[in-house]
């Protein structure tokens, strides 16, 4: 692995140069002192901001940038464009989206829009200040649009009396190389899950005492995971039955249960979900290749993806939503185009594109490091919106990871009417969000403030169980302050 030194005039640049010095160049290390292979500079003298990128092995390059005036501090975000524009000449490319590295990009533009910028003010700010692409811009501005239609009182952002619900499930049959998330594997005997669900029946009742007592509705409801159709219908029927009858679901918009992993479910527990309300079911196929799959250690059954769709149709559930990952395996343009065809003919209303993220977790990441290999290109990405935009899917909701190829973005596609609201206001977190089990995460928004607290679980499910009393009280004594 190369490593590059940071000598940094200003140190709390650190950073911001290496989130940015990334995107372009994956794999680096970045060190502040020590030995390396190369150095980045940055010095200001006078109106002007000096870098320079020294490889011992490479080109050295050096650019002064004007300034408006020699006060410091700038802002940092005008450090990062200069640097932007010093790498775009160095590696000899662009970003398409250019300075950004956060993670929820249509929030920005929704903020914006809350603070009364035009269309052209707010286009102009991510072109220009900001340096993203024409493309990207466009597209942020047409999913914050359509987006607007689905977040409560969107102007305030949010309705103080509208909550949104998960549930999570964090066991798994097996566990992918790619997957980051602590997921437990399910025991042979099936009893660490029985402990968890035994717990988690709990933590829904003690967490609908709280709620019963206040004036919120919950909006959105979802389960997942891991792999919540590890439960088996029974399970699932006890789960469903004790949420009802804790909590008052009778205003939801929308009710979510991730099938995940296909071999996860029967006719018995899509009857179960159905007979519960559940109108959205996730079934995540990843790839539609047998070869990519196997070399991702995910397990895969000839012709039974395509099984169990027509078996989840045959249930009549509003939406079905299905992922595909970029960047699996040793997968080409082609592999995955073909792997995109193959699920666009299962007919689903809601289909969402991932782009590889090498996480700290998963295997991959342990194997490779957080080397990313090449990306697809700009023209690859076209011909997926192409394709999706030619069936009749659109843009609804979208984020961004570390560590992807070129830089990438996953995005959400739907048909009108089947876009995922809870996904939709978990970007734009303008909205509580109440989380039950291990490794749910609770979001406590405020709207005077325009933050959200998070509240975190222990993400292991041992450690849940060993400490399950400790845990959840301590979370549920923040709720009800909260509430």
């Amino acid at each position: 692995m190369r490593v590059l030194r940071f000598d940094l005039e200003r140190p709390e640049l650190e950073y911001y140069f290496h989130e940015l010095y990334q995107a372009f160049d994956p794999g680096v290390k970045n060190v502040v002192s020590g030995a390396a292979d190369g150095v980045l500079s940055q010095r200001k003298r006078g109106n002007q901001v000096i870098l320079t990128l020294t490889w011992d092995d490479g080109k050295t390059l050096t650019r002064a940038f004007q300034v408006n005036n020699s006060d410091d501090p700038l802002e940092n975000s005008i450090y990062k464009g200069f640097l932007y524009d010093f790498l775009s000449e160095y590696f000899d490319r662009q970003l398409q989206w250019g300075t950004l590295t956060g993670i929820k990009p249509v929030k920005m533009v929704q903020k914006y829009v809350k603070q009364g910028w035009s269309p052209t003010e707010i286009n102009n700010r991510f072109r220009k200040y900001y340096r993203v692409s024409r493309d990207r811009t466009d597209l942020l501005m047409r999913i914050a649009k359509k987006q607007a239609d689905f977040i409560p009182a969107v102007q305030g952002c949010a309705n103080s009396h509208l909550i949104s619900l998960y549930v999570g499930i964090p066991l798994c049959p097996s566990k992918c190389d790619y997957c980051s998330f602590v997921s437990t594997i399910v025991d042979k005997k099936g009893e660490n899950l029985e402990q968890y669900f035994d717990h988690l029946l709990v933590e829904i009742k003690k967490t609908g005492e709280i709620l019963s007592a206040s004036d919120l509705r919950i909006d959105t409801l979802y389960i997942g995971g891991g792999t919540p159709t590890v439960l088996s219908a029974i399970q699932l029927d006890a789960l469903m039955s004790s949420l009802e009858e804790s909590l008052d679901l009778s205003h939801l918009r929308e009710y979510t249960l991730e099938a995940g992993r296909p071999e996860t479910i029967n006719r018995d527990k899509l009857k179960v979900a159905k007979d519960h309300g559940v109108e959205r079911l996730c079934l995540n196929p990843q790839s539609m290749n047998p070869q990519t799959l196997q070399s991702v250690g995910r397990p895969w059954e000839a012709g039974l993806i395509e099984k169990q769709v027509a078996l989840v149709k045959s249930f009549g559930f509003k939406t079905l939503n299905m992922d595909l990952i970029v960047g699996l395996g040793n997968e080409t343009p082609d592999d995955f185009l073909r792997s995109l065809d193959a699920v666009i003919a299962l007919a689903p209303e809601n289909i969402t594109i991932h782009n590889l993220s090498i996480k700290k977790g998963s295997r991959i990441k342990d194997q490779n490091g957080i080397v990313v290999k090449e990306g697809y290109g700009e023209g690859f990405y076209q011909a997926v919106k192409s394709r999706l935009s030619g069936e009749g899917f659109e843009p609804y909701y979208l984020y961004r990871l570390k560590y992807t190829r070129d830089n990438s973005e996953n995005t959400g596609y739907a048909k009108p009417g089947h876009e995922g609201i809870y996904n939709i206001l978990m970007m734009a977190e303008c909205q509580s969000t109440i989380g039950i089990g291990a490794g749910a995460t609770g979001n406590l928004y405020d709207p005077v403030t325009d933050n959200i607290r998070k509240v975190f679980t222990v993400k292991d499910v041992r450690t849940y169980n060993e400490r399950f009393e400790e845990i959840v009280e301590k979370k549920l004594v923040t709720y009800n302050v909260y509430l």
